[in-house]
């Protein structure tokens, strides 16, 4: 009897361990069937939202065992490193032959955290049978540490880029030339190197770019970019910057060297010097100088000096400043620059050929010239004071015809002034100014009218005139001069009897 309870016990054993072997295997078969039906991406994902990393595994030497992939990311060491390796990231590349670098930040591009974590959570749980009890045994065995990267997402990047875009890209940039003040002649000429125009193909470069961080590739690449060379290069620059006219006016004596006027010239000269015209483009010297009246003598320093006015020299602000227009106009002349606007004074000037002067004032007469080339044209005006001379020189394209321009000037009739006119019995000039008892005043000269031709000559370089022809043609008024006198008119006092 108690043997037969035994056995029976062993029994009641025997089914309840059978029983709970055959509830464990379906749980397990029904785990089995449940993850059957999941895709790769799914199990993955589940992985990451419940899973815990492997015995053995640990990234940049932190050992993350058992740990969940939201505890691994707020790891603080982890963190730390991560932001160590962003900081100290640059990546260089080049554009159109200029050099860029940018930090991790710039670029979008990141540490590799979450890609290195998620490595290291399918680390011997993700995979055929075979290989992962292969990577569990290595775990336990010897450990599995993971490195930290760099990681660049594309669109993240693209985005960045779009932004550089701005600072990387450039325009296209003719060479250029500036005028040096301490220096004449060719030797002020500064050339400045032509700028390759580059604008980069962000979209390209962004893939360019994430595949290289993503693979390790730190090299430096060439980004993806449209190049536009410029047109003008300084070679070409130079070959085009010849001096092409210049002419020379003195302004020594008769009163041409008045102080306040020679401050007048040296302060257009310097307005002058440096003027560039592009091609095609008009300059008017009123313009570049502005105008001259009380309040510019203040902020400008114009002075009071003697100028053409009403058939006579009056004193004005700025004048002979009209020595700087004409002298440019004869240098421009020789240049063949298109002279859009000129007026020849009221009578001729002395220190400027006849038919050749350009008279200027503000809000009235201007010279105005453009440039008739497809290249810059360049002014340079050269003022010895001590010499008392004014040079204007035009660099340019070398004229195509290879003559040199001369001008030469013929009077072809004149206009006799009338018969002086007299006022007499005046005390005082127009102006209120006193005039002394039996004396006079010539309140305007007289002066005969003249009419001046002037002819384009294009001399070889021998120095013989090939071709002369009619260029321009100004006439000078007759001024009937006017005095003031105090006194009689001689043809009214009675003449004394004869005894």
């Amino acid at each position: 009897m108690q043997r037969r309870n035994k056995v029976n016990q062993t029994y009641k054993m025997l089914l309840m361990a059978f029983g709970i072997l055959i509830i464990a295997l379906i749980v397990v078969l029904i785990m089995l069937l449940a993850g059957a039906g999941m895709t790769e991406e799914q199990r993955e994902a589940k992985l990451m939202e419940t899973g815990r990393f492997i015995q053995g595994v640990s990234v940049e030497g932190v050992d993350i065992s058992g740990q969940t992939m939201e505890e691994a990311l707020a790891n603080e060491m982890l963190a730390s490193i991560a932001q160590e390796m962003e900081a100290a990231f640059a990546y260089t590349f080049t554009a159109g032959g200029h050099e860029h670098t940018f930090g991790a930040e710039e670029l979008g591009i990141t540490s590799s955290l979450y890609q290195t974590l998620s490595d290291a959570m399918k680390f011997g749980q993700l995979g055929d049978g075979a290989t992962v009890r292969e990577q569990k045994a290595q775990a336990q065995e010897s450990g599995r540490d993971f490195k930290l990267g760099m990681y660049a997402d594309e669109t993240a990047v693209l985005e960045k880029l779009t932004a550089l875009k701005p600072e990387i890209d450039t325009l296209p940039q003719d060479a250029t030339l500036e005028i040096l003040d301490d220096e004449q002649g060719e030797g002020r000429f500064k050339y400045i190197e032509a700028v390759t125009g580059v604008d980069i193909d962000a979209s390209a470069f962004a893939i360019l770019l994430c595949a290289n961080v993503n693979s390790g590739n730190y090299e430096v690449v060439e980004a993806p970019a449209i190049v536009t060379n410029p047109g003008i290069d300084v070679a070409t620059l130079k070959a085009n910057t010849q001096l092409i006219g210049t002419f020379t006016s003195s302004f020594d004596g008769s009163g041409l060297d008045n102080a306040d006027r020679v401050t007048n010239i040296r302060i257009m000269s310097g307005i002058v010097n440096g003027t560039i015209i592009q091609p095609g483009e008009t300059w008017s010297i009123n313009d570049a100088a502005g105008p001259r009246n009380d309040e510019t003598v203040k902020t400008v320093g114009w002075a009071y000096a003697p100028g053409i006015a009403d058939g006579k020299y009056r004193m004005e602000v700025g004048g002979g400043v009209c020595q700087v227009s004409s002298t440019l106009y004869n240098a421009s002349i020789r240049a063949e620059l298109t002279i859009v606007d000129r007026r020849a004074h009221s009578w001729p000037s002395s220190y400027i050929p006849k038919g050749m002067d350009a008279t200027i004032s503000t809000g009235g007469p201007d010279l105005k010239m453009s440039n008739p080339f497809d290249m810059p044209v360049y002014i340079e005006t050269v003022l010895d004071e001590e010499e008392k001379e004014l040079t204007v020189n035009v660099y340019g394209p070398p004229l195509t015809h290879g003559y040199k321009i001369e001008f030469i000037n013929t009077l072809v009739a004149t206009d006799k002034a009338p018969e002086t006119q007299y006022h007499f019995n005046s005390p005082t000039d127009p102006e209120g100014s006193p005039i002394g008892e039996g004396k006079s005043v010539e309140w305007v000269k007289s002066r005969d009218g003249q009419t001046w031709e002037v002819y384009k000559q294009y001399v070889n370089a021998d120095g013989n005139v090939v071709k002369s022809d009619f260029f321009s043609r100004d006439t000078y008024k007759a001024f009937q001069g006017v005095t003031y006198v105090n006194g009689a008119d001689p043809d009214t006092i009675p003449a004394e009897p004869v005894e």
